[in-house]
């Protein structure tokens, strides 16, 4: 499918784009979940309504009240007594890696997680997307994760093979991001890997300068007052994949337009950054003046004390990643201590397995109680702050998404309980770690435009996504000798 370039004036069409809202939209009949302060302290409003105004949250209340006053609205739904509540935000993903799901692997060639990094990572993956690819499983992954209720995303690309000759990776990107509806803060990653060669063989810094032009690139031309919904956040992949000069580059960049930073950190065994660097990513990253409370940390599993203590005084916003982590079989993070330090946990997902939040949370919810034989660890308000109030903080966006509040953002989604149990006041916050599913999700407003209604995306042909991913996903496996 062709893509739209920069038009005669430089200005992508999708800063011009104007966005459909409806002017009024009443939700009726519902457990209202504000989560606003935290989950414990959030306001649980049962018959309770919600009205939206354009864009924004107008105001909160009883559904008798808020129904006679706002009578005329453009639309009223009926909740029918489900639960009302802020969009789930995930705070880290690489949306083109649906790609590679349901890949066969031949397991006998991969020795460690540092054989599952170069070969499923990069060689099978990003080394060979196409820009073609990314715009078909971006909106493939925007679709599914609309669908199970996520409202708010921070995607990083990475697509090195796509860059040469003047390629616009994020430009596939942003447009499957804005066709499809959801919230989005996404950059390119900043790496000097070479695809093809070994990172123990040789780094190119002409790629990492490429990385920082695309990003660049996207920050000057989305500005923050275009949308509202689709912004720049620059990416760098790890401190042993670039030079602390790139680092101190990213810094500058970060700092001169107020974008915030993604970055892995410590997801590989902490001994690789000490023989590389003599240091660890934190202590690098810390040297470089990386490090900020702007920054999103994604993984952070093999860290020592001190490197916590580092994260913890620079305000580091972490992303815990548990699935993929699990998989890799490279630990996991120290969540539990985290917390109780008074860090800012978020939840992400990679994108590497399903793209339904609801086994995030229930994953991040049990897996710390089993890896320290603890059942008191990571109780449900802990796991669901994680997926609201710690990401919009961690994305920069706390007073704009994560709980429900006259004035904030009408990021909202209604979820129909599928329980043969009473879903009420006080069993509603169980419920999401026990027995919630994205298929639960009825409807998803985004920006205070409806994207999901009754279960069903409206802002695309579903089918026609699917079989676009599919056939780019055909085109990613023929290229590792997979016939399909």
């Amino acid at each position: 499918m062709p893509l739209d370039k920069a038009g005669e004036s430089g200005t992508a069409y999708w800063i011009v784009k104007e966005e459909i809202k409806m002017a009024v939209i009443l939700i009726k009949n519902a457990l209202v979940l504000t989560f606003e302060k935290d989950t414990l302290s959030g306001e649980i409003i049962e018959n309770g309504a919600v009205a939206l105004k354009d864009d924004l949250i107008a105001e909160i209340g009883k559904s008798p009240e808020l129904e006679k006053k706002y009578s005329g609205a453009d639309r009223i739904l009926n909740a029918d007594g489900g639960i009302v509540m802020p969009g789930f935000i995930v705070t880290h993903t690489h949306m083109p890696y649906v790609l590679g799901h349901n890949m066969p692997v031949d397991f006998t060639q991969l020795k460690s997680f540092w054989d599952m990094l170069q070969k499923m990572g990069w060689e099978w993956l990003e080394d060979i997307t196409t820009g073609e690819g990314i715009y078909a499983a971006t909106r493939y992954a925007a679709a599914k994760m609309l669908k199970s209720g996520t409202t708010t995303v921070c995607d990083l690309v990475e697509a090195p093979n796509v860059l040469p000759g003047g390629g616009r990776p994020l430009d596939y990107s942003i447009r499957a991001i804005d066709e499809v509806g959801i919230r989005a803060q996404v950059g390119y990653e900043v790496t000097a890997r070479i695809p093809g060669v070994s990172i123990l063989e040789k780094l190119d810094p002409e790629m990492a300068e490429k990385g920082f032009e695309e990003n660049i690139r996207i920050l000057e031309n989305i500005p923050k007052e275009s949308s509202g919904r689709i912004h720049g956040r620059l990416g760098v992949h790890t401190a042993y994949t670039n030079s602390k000069e790139t680092l101190r580059k990213a810094r500058e960049i970060a700092d001169k337009y107020g974008c915030g930073i993604q970055i892995h950190i410590a997801e590989i065994p902490r001994v690789f950054l000490v023989e590389k660097f003599g240091k660890s990513a934190p202590m690098v990253l810390e040297e470089t003046g990386l490090v900020g409370s702007d920054m999103v940390a994604a993984h952070c599993i093999d860290l020592n004390d001190e490197d916590l203590e580092i994260l913890k005084r620079n305000g580091v916003n972490i992303s815990h990643t548990p699935l993929t982590n699990s998989f890799g079989g490279n630990g996991m993070a120290r969540v539990p201590e985290m917390l109780e330090k008074g860090m800012n946990v978020s939840l992400g997902h990679d994108c590497f397995f399903t793209l339904d939040v609801s086994e995030y949370i229930r994953y991040a919810y049990l897996v710390h109680k089993a890896h320290n034989a603890n059942p008191m660890l990571i109780p449900p308000f802990q796991v669901m702050d994680m997926v609201l109030s710690n990401a919009a903080k961690a994305l920069g966006m706390e007073n704009s998404i994560g709980s429900l509040k006259e004035g904030k953002k009408a990021d909202i989604i209604i979820i129909k309980p599928d329980s043969p149990t009473p879903v009420n006041a006080s069993s509603v916050i169980s419920y999401f770690t026990m027995t919630f599913q994205g298929r639960n999700v009825d409807t998803v407003i985004v920006d205070g435009r409806i994207v999901v209604d009754e279960g069903r995306l409206t802002t695309a042909d579903e089918e026609e996504i699917s079989r676009n991913c599919i056939l780019e996903a055909k085109k990613l496996w023929r290229k590792n000798g997979i016939e399909v």
